[in-house]
């Protein structure tokens, strides 16, 4: 299927167009975490003036939503890039089309991903490397997940309990806020994760001013089908970790964690991600997305994932070659070390 194609700047989506948006995302279960949903988008180009968005026009109708952020003239990624943890079309179950055209009528020679949801099987050609995202799904409940995991033979849930106890002991009671609109609570939890990033020798994400103004976006939006939580742990006094995520109508999708370096040997991080759990079920939420990079404590605490894709859809084009020549010559360059390597 090859669809008419409109191309427009982000926020100049007329309200009919996301009105679809949200139909065409609600009907396709694979499209239910908010990385899919239009405010996200709207958030990340609020903040930056590179995002723009296909609609595809069939019959007369709409029949998806192709968001990216253009680099330079031809070349584009998805919307949010780095932030962006799941990609791909936002249109109905089985829908098809040729990616190549789609680029084509974007004026676009190249795409980039890295978490496009594999099951948008038109991209399957063009994936280079597919791995799981780790979810925690509690569609039957904390406590159906928790006895689960034990069954599973993991004892993280059971080390974070007692984690728990000896924090009460020795620091305070602990308190869980599953939502805040304290600003000044999640400048702090902002502030940790940059440090983390510095530590890490990562790119400063917050480094940048687009970054901190996301977070700050997110956070304000509250919407039934999509909000910003700002979920933050308390003992006694003390704050010693936040976590600013998003949230589908059923999934929570776990982003910027951080906690207080000072309290690190009660794992709060972990301690805040299994309150997120035991509450996940009340707030309506049915899975917590917790992301690719399977750590140990993701292969703990995850009990399903969904695979993403890494890769490129490139036009035949100057861009191509030069490209497919460095993979080439990477490839090749691999085989060599190996080779030596044998001996």
């Amino acid at each position: 299927m090859n669809p008419d194609v409109l191309v427009v700047p982000a926020l100049r989506l007329r309200p009919e167009h996301l009105e679809r948006w949200r139909f065409l995302q609600e009907s396709n279960p694979d499209l239910a975490n908010p990385c899919f949903s239009p405010e996200f988008v709207l958030s990340v180009a609020t903040v930056r003036d590179d995002v723009e968005v296909a609609i595809l026009q069939s019959n007369g109708g709409v029949v998806g939503f192709f968001p990216f952020q253009r680099k330079g003239r031809s070349r584009a990624i998805p919307a949010g890039g780095i932030v962006s943890d799941y990609q791909g079309l936002v249109c109905g179950p089985g829908f098809q089309c040729d990616p190549r055209q789609l680029l084509k009528a974007c004026g676009l020679v190249a795409w980039d991903f890295d978490r496009l949801i594999a099951t948008q099987s038109s991209f399957k050609s063009f994936h280079r490397l597919c791995e799981p995202s780790a979810q925690i799904d509690l569609s039957q409940g904390y406590q159906a997940y928790a006895a689960e995991r034990s069954a599973a033979g993991t004892r993280q849930l059971r080390d974070c309990e007692y984690r728990m106890r000896r924090l009460e002991r020795e620091v305070g009671p602990l308190r869980f806020v599953a939502h805040s609109n304290d600003t000044g609570a999640l400048e702090r939890v902002v502030a940790w994760k940059s440090q983390q990033y510095r530590r890490s020798g990562w790119p400063d994400l917050f480094a940048s001013d687009w970054g901190c103004g996301l977070v700050r976006q997110i956070h304000a939006v509250q919407t039934p089908s999509f909000a910003g939580m700002l979920s933050l742990l308390y003992a006694g006094s003390f704050l010693i970790a936040g976590h600013l995520g998003m949230r589908s109508q059923t999934v929570w999708h776990y982003w910027f964690p951080a906690y207080d370096r000072r309290f690190a040997k009660y794992s709060p991080g972990l301690i805040l991600l299994l309150k997120m759990a035991q509450v996940a079920e009340e707030l309506g939420l049915r899975s917590i997305d917790v992301g690719t990079g399977i750590s140990l404590y993701k292969k703990r605490l995850m009990n399903a994932s969904i695979d993403v894709a890494e890769g490129s859809v490139e036009r035949p084009s100057l861009l191509h070659a030069v490209r497919s020549a460095r993979r080439s010559l990477s490839a090749l360059l691999k085989r060599s070390r190996a080779s030596k390597q044998s001996y």
